[in-house]
């Protein structure tokens, strides 16, 4: 069909007005849209009862911007509306002569039961908008539009999609005689209508058009546009009014159906466009600007290109000031080695001497904390295993980690001891040697690796002290070190 044609041609088309993102690089956008929503024709039917329905759009669009701000853009539009009308009405005529008896009047009753029509129309609009942007950051702006297209209808169609339109016959001379459904006679019920097209369309008309929406850049010229559309038809679609009914019934009482645009139901329909739509486009920037932009490249590769003949010319400058200057210094660098290498020798010397005397202090300092470390008791409660530092004993502990930690070939035993109080096998297996574990557990604390520490328990087998009185014991419940 021709009207399938024209919607597969434009499908793959669209008409936006979202041109914008890098709005200081292009002023030219081309793209394509598609949309839908409420697509549909306003009318008002003399008898019966006008309903809204959908529809889709879809175009082509050329944009040209100005400036930053605002633009002007045309394009190429198809657009398919739907309408709908439910009749529910009845029409007495007294008085007529039926054609098989024409000495027998009847009364004729036609009428429309639930019946409901379906409208659609296809139209082409040329439309005409100022455009307006806003850039909200480098790849997002705001878009509108407003302004007219001229509308061009190019085809459309009704057809009846339920209910049933029916003529009756009563004949009074007859007793009240009824005749329904009986074509034979002229009385029947009609509920199918194809598709037929529309004879009173094909009036140029205008509207008004806004649209309000995003553009988001997808690269440096495509962008993707997402928004809403409105538009109103302010002439009528139909090209003159009608005289006759919906349906007409002949002599020979054949029915002519012609629909709601086709007949004295209505003699006005406005075209009425609101949704969303989504569209792609490309820019580009105009003759002007890419010239600019050429002479702004050629003006950057000149001044680049004086960058490097003054950075070249300076380093050649730099490079005979440094040779001058090395000749110059290596000079004085051979005297200065010459008296560097009396100073190193002389240093080494004194060097030596001083690693000799610190090797022997501090050897002599190992040897000191090894005699105190066998000397130090960390002291416990009865039945516990917390630390009790005494004296400077922490400090010389300290000292003895600091010494494992630098070197870590050295070994020591730790030696935990009990008083007598409890039983001797546990003092021995359990008291004594938790008490060694924890100052183990304190010394690892401060940095010695684990494995430089062995553990033992002598239990209450070697008393410093008299366990018979408190303070003989308090001093027996201890642990000391001894270097391996």
């Amino acid at each position: 069909m021709k009207a399938n044609r024209i919607i597969s041609l434009f499908a793959a088309a669209a008409l936006t007005v979202s041109v914008s993102a890098q709005q200081s690089v292009h002023d030219n956008y081309v793209g394509v849209n598609f949309g839908g929503g409420l697509n549909t024709m306003v009318y008002k039917a003399a008898n019966g009862q006008h309903g809204v329905g959908g529809g889709i759009e879809t175009g082509l669009f050329y944009g040209r911007f100005f400036n930053r701000m605002v633009g002007l853009g045309v394009g190429l539009q198809y657009t398919w509306a739907n309408s709908y009308a439910a009749y529910n009405w009845q029409e007495v005529t007294p008085g007529l002569a039926h054609p098989s008896n024409p000495n027998t009047p009847y009364i004729l009753t036609t009428g429309f039961n639930k019946w409901r029509e379906r409208q659609n129309m296809g139209v082409l609009s040329i439309p005409v908008e100022v455009l307006f942007r806003k850039a909200l950051n480098d790849r997002a702006a705001f878009i509108g539009g407003l302004g007219l297209s001229l509308d061009f209808p190019i085809h459309g169609s009704y057809s009846a999609k339920g209910g049933d339109y029916s003529t009756t016959g009563m004949f009074p001379e007859l007793g009240s005689y009824t005749i329904s459904n009986m074509p034979e006679h002229g009385f029947y019920t009609y509920t199918d209508i194809p598709d037929k097209k529309m004879a009173n369309r094909a009036k140029v008309g205008a509207s008004v058009l806004c649209d309000l929406g995003f553009r988001v850049a997808l690269n440096d010229n495509w962008g993707m546009y997402m928004g809403i559309y409105a538009g109103y038809g302010f002439t009528n679609l139909l090209k003159e009014a009608k005289t006759e009914a919906m349906v007409v019934i002949n002599d020979q009482q054949q029915i002519s159906y012609h629909g709601t645009f086709d007949s004295n139901e209505t003699a006005k329909a406005n075209l009425l466009r609101c949704g969303v739509k989504i569209a792609i486009d490309f820019g580009w920037p105009t003759v002007e600007k890419k010239a600019e932009a050429e002479r702004l490249a050629q003006e950057e590769a000149d001044r680049l290109a004086a960058e490097k003949a003054a950075r070249e010319k300076a380093e050649a400058e730099r490079l005979a000031h440094e040779e001058a200057e090395r000749l110059a210094a290596e000079k004085a660098a051979a005297e200065a080695a010459a008296k560097a290498e009396a100073e190193r020798l002389a240093a080494e010397k004194a060097a030596a001497e001083a690693a000799a005397k610190a090797e022997a202090e501090r050897h002599a300092r190992i040897e000191a904390l090894k005699a105190q470390g066998e000397n130090v008791n960390v002291h416990f409660e009865t039945a516990g295993a917390d630390l009790r530092f005494k004296d400077d004993e922490q400090n010389i502990i300290d000292e003895i980690c600091d010494l494992m930690k630098a070197d870590p070939s050295l070994r020591i035993v730790i030696t935990g001891h009990t008083d007598n109080t409890g039983d001797p096998e546990q003092n021995l297996r359990y008291f004594g040697m938790n008490r060694a574990e924890a100052l183990k557990a304190y010394m690892v604390s401060q940095g010695v690796a684990a494995e430089q520490i062995e553990c033992e328990s002598r239990g209450q087998n070697e008393p410093v002290a008299d366990n018979a009185t408190r303070e003989g014991r308090s001093l027996n419940r201890r642990a000391n070190i001894k270097f391996l």
